[in-house]
């Protein structure tokens, strides 16, 4: 199994990272494959909704998600974090998922109808990590996320909500529960089939 972590947090080492770092870990003692993306370091421009495109699978833009798209494509396991802002993903992540709209484009049939056709295996897993405020919701996260997975053919197989008050950058590991929480989140996600 292949696993890649997508950080959608501009913050490094924060809590967003650190519960990503930990589902990794969990998936890891599965025997997978790990890896993570820190989206801030890449350069991926908004969705420039071109439409219907005779290349199939393949964004007129040229930039870093040609990587994400790939790793989307090739990875078994997606772990999606990110902090909540104004209730929703961050820029980071909706830039992720506004550009992934290629990976499902709208085709035209023989027929002359137009359909949305799934591009990538409908077999992938997921795990959502989100971060807020102890008085924020995630229900808008969750939705987001859950659009974008069904978009990408992966079914969302965990979450690890973390609400909190602290100031301090990394401040989750001092929170044993959640930080195993998220390692039992990648160990399920990254169990065999018939286990899990």
């Amino acid at each position: 199994m292949k696993a890649t972590g997508f950080v959608g947090s501009p913050v490094r080492g924060g809590n967003v990272e650190l519960l990503v770092e930990q589902v990794l870990a969990g998936a890891a003692s599965r025997n997978a494959i790990t890896q993570k993306v820190f989206l801030n370091d890449l350069s991926i421009r908004p969705c420039q909704s071109c439409g219907i495109d005779n290349r199939a699978g393949v964004c007129r833009l040229d930039d870093d998600m040609s990587l994400v798209q790939r790793l989307l494509v090739e990875s078994d396991l997606l772990v999606l974090g990110t902090p909540v802002y104004f209730d929703t993903v961050s820029a980071q992540m909706k830039l992720m998922i506004d550009r992934s709209n290629c990976m499902t484009p709208l085709v035209s049939l023989p027929d002359g109808r137009s359909e949305f056709v799934l591009r990538t295996p409908p077999h992938k897993r997921a795990v959502l990590v989100a971060v807020a405020g102890s008085r924020q919701q995630f229900k808008a996260v969750r939705v987001t996320v859950k659009g974008f997975l069904a978009w990408v053919g992966a079914e969302l197989v965990g979450e690890v909500l973390y609400g909190h008050d602290s100031t301090s950058i990394g401040a989750v590991r001092a929170d044993a529960a959640t930080m195993d929480a998220a390692f039992q989140a990648g160990v399920r996600a990254a169990a065999p089939r018939n286990e899990s």
